[in-house]
């Protein structure tokens, strides 16, 4: 986060961000930057460094949760229709002109991951409690519905807001504020910290159904307060940084050989490598070129799909 803070097109030195911060706490004396780099500092650099850290840590928590619930170490939040229906959400926003207000296009995509969250759970219990299989399906199912009306969407869309609607879908922290802050931060943190609190459940839970109920672990409770929390984490996410790939997938998968599969160990560590990868993405992102910032989507994508690759051939052979 330091690092990220201090390079830009205009660096700021280390000692004197760290003076900064103490000093806007009341532990230090007065900063030592510039009144510009002052501005630059807490106007520009660190809301977006700490939206990147909550986008990316929550994504990464969302991950690790569902590949516990789902039993299947390639699970992420797209399972949920909670991407696609953000897309969707934004897309719509800009068709109808709300790009332009306050919020609007934040809101709209989490609507559009809410809408969908719903949309799984009514069709996965239209005939009673669903399996695990049925709510795997059904999010797949919508997720699939979601991007067909995106795509119908988009190609009806005035070309000069195409733009926005496909910089938006590729992922990107570019003009975000301490106000896209504070609003990720209410949902993603509360949703963080009460799915940590549900780590020695998820623990019993990946033990299978049956022997969960021989637990007396409530199944069914406690995999649709997971269901839940992790729409209520990615939905924000996905809304405040758009599409944002393979966060949740990468994050828990590269730790678990470190810090072991269980959820209490697992998931916090999750949320820290997701936070650095989302991180490091973004500094990328706004660093390597000096006219434009690069897709946050994109750079993440090429990270993860090659990753995703050598995962599942490693796995094919293990098995």
């Amino acid at each position: 986060m330091i690092v990220a803070t201090s390079v830009g097109s205009v660096a700021l030195p280390v000692p004197a961000i760290v003076s900064s911060v103490l000093s806007h706490l009341g532990l230090g004396n007065a900063p030592s930057l510039e009144p510009a780099a002052e501005a630059i500092l807490w106007s520009v650099r660190l809301p977006r460094v700490l939206l990147a850290v909550l986008v990316g840590g929550g994504l990464g928590l969302v991950g690790a949760a569902l590949q516990s619930l789902f039993r299947n170490p390639m699970a992420d939040s797209g399972l949920l229709g909670v991407g696609p229906g953000a897309a969707l959400g934004a897309v719509l926003a800009v068709q109808v002109g709300l790009q332009n207000v306050l919020f609007g296009l934040p809101l709209a995509a989490f609507g559009g991951a809410l809408a969908a969250v719903v949309t799984v759970y009514v069709l996965a219990h239209a005939r009673g409690r669903p399996s695990i299989q049925g709510l795997l399906l059904t999010g797949i199912a919508v997720s699939a519905l979601a991007g067909a009306a995106t795509s119908v969407v988009l190609v009806s869309t005035e070309e000069f807001r195409v733009r926005t609607i496909l910089f938006w879908l590729s992922g990107s922290l570019e003009g975000r504020g301490w106000e896209h802050t504070r609003l990720g931060g209410a949902f993603i943190l509360a949703g963080s910290a009460a799915l940590l609190l549900l780590a020695r459940p998820l623990d019993v839970l990946s033990l299978g159904d049956d022997e969960a109920s021989s637990l007396s672990l409530p199944v069914h409770k406690t995999r649709m307060a997971t269901f839940a929390l992790a729409s209520l984490v990615a939905g924000p996410a996905t809304a405040l940084a758009g599409s944002v790939p393979f966060v949740g997938l990468v994050a828990p998968h590269a730790l678990r050989p470190l810090v072991g599969p269980l959820s209490r160990h697992l998931l916090p560590a999750s949320f820290l490598g997701g936070a650095l990868l989302v991180v490091l993405a973004d500094l990328a992102a706004r660093t390597l070129n000096a006219h434009f910032d690069l897709p946050l989507g994109s750079l993440t994508a090429f990270v993860g799909a090659p990753y995703f690759l050598i995962a599942l051939r490693a796995s094919e052979e293990r098995a």
